[in-house]
């Protein structure tokens, strides 16, 4: 039987002073209350907004949505979340608040993940890429129809970049402008940046040890692909932690690795959209698709992915890349070079100073900033043309 306990050891939070059924039920106690909390804080209180925490039918399976905007009228704001297995419901209210005045903010927990989980089958049902695009889609058409929308902002992060990228080539008419937030490239170059990253600081260091790893590494994900996803799956946290201890250049600038992490679990811990199904589905199942052996499928078409290749340079929207300057974890050499090589109808690059791959948590305020004055601009241009369409009719 799982415990409190256990679910506290596997999210890094601090243990239980004791064992006792006291300190159970007043810990459970204590979560209720937080989270009647958060979700008063936090709820949209506005009349014309809209708040919903539902489950829909995506390409055959249960995945679940989180609605919230203080007016329906505002545009739709769809985040694309990063990982694969790396949820987003359950801790962005607080960082979001304020966008929901200006846009209806969408998270989706993608399949086999967070709120939509469901134990892995690699032998049967494997996870793909191509499902996961057919997913972004059949999402998008239900928001439009659902919202009443004819088009909606998708922000891509990390992985999600790649769906996102995806729509944005194959599907322009659905979007007013895309906002990719530490934008892949190209994975195992981006990989093997990481890598030389961290042997640059490891020779200065005197770590010859780290720095034969790192090393090695380098080989193994410039072989064959059998070779080089056993060596990611492996090691990507490994190599993640080491520059985040080094220089704090991967997932935060200002917090190690294992802070974040511990931030990110404490805020589902008491999130009121988590239940302790939830909590346990996502401590104790199936691994990431990334990293559990054998590799899945996944890991090869991920770390195949090279959107310069696949998808070319030219697209029919407007692209914004918010770059966090000390992002390591999707290199952010990579992004800016496919950033200038990028033919769009408008185009713009904001790098974060102060961030590394999460900016949306390190400089929540100019996130709002670029969100309000160089983004939604679109939407409102295009009701305008629409406008002035009708009237010329």
């Amino acid at each position: 039987m799982t415990t409190a306990a256990d679910i506290l050891l596997r999210m890094g939070l601090p243990p239980l002073p004791s064992q006792s059924t006291d300190t159970m039920m007043g810990l459970i106690w204590a979560r209720e209350l937080l989270q009647q909390h958060i979700a008063t804080t936090y709820a949209v209180q506005d009349p014309k907004g809209i708040e919903e925490l539902k489950a829909i039918d995506v390409g055959g399976v249960k995945q679940w949505l989180h609605i919230r905007g203080r007016d329906k009228n505002n545009p739709i704001l769809l985040y694309l979340h990063g990982g694969p297995g790396e949820p987003m419901i359950g801790y962005m209210d607080a960082i979001q608040r304020p966008w929901e005045d200006y846009f209806t903010v969408v998270h989706w927990d993608q399949r086999q993940t967070g709120k939509s989980y469901y134990p892995a089958d690699d032998e049967n049902n494997p996870l793909t890429i191509d499902q996961f695009i057919s997913d972004t889609e059949e999402l998008i058409k239900y928001l439009l129809d659902y919202l009443g929308k004819e088009k909606l902002f998708i922000l891509g992060h990390s992985w999600g970049s790649v769906l996102g990228m995806q729509m944005v080539k194959h599907h322009p008419e659905w979007l007013y402008a895309y906002i990719g937030v530490g934008q892949m490239v190209n994975q195992m170059a981006s990989e093997i940046i990481l890598c030389q990253r961290i042997t640059t600081y490891a020779k200065q260091q005197q770590k010859f040890e780290l720095t034969g790893k790192m090393e090695a590494l380098i080989d193994s994900f410039e072989s064959e692909p059998a070779i080089r996803d056993k060596a990611f799956a492996e090691n990507c946290a490994f190599i993640r932690e080491q520059l985040s201890l080094l220089a704090r250049e991967t997932a935060a600038h200002h917090w190690s690795r294992q802070d974040l992490t511990k931030i990110i679990n404490l805020d589902r811990l008491l999130s009121p959209h988590l239940t302790a199904a939830d909590l346990c589905n996502t401590t104790f199942g199936s691994p990431q698709a990334l990293i559990r052996a054998p590799y899945s499928n996944l890991a090869n078409e991920f770390n195949e992915i090279n959107l310069p290749d696949q998808l070319g340079n030219a697209f029919d929207v407007p692209i914004f890349f918010f770059s966090g300057r000390h992002d390591y974890q999707t290199a952010v050499t990579l992004s800016d070079q496919w950033f200038d090589e990028i033919e769009a109808p408008h185009k713009k690059l904001i790098h974060f100073e102060e961030s590394s791959h999460v900016i949306v948590n390190e400089e929540p305020g100019r996130v709002l900033i670029a969100l309000v004055n160089q983004v939604l601009p679109f939407a409102l241009a295009d009701k305008n043309k629409a406008s002035n369409q009708l009237g010329g009719v």
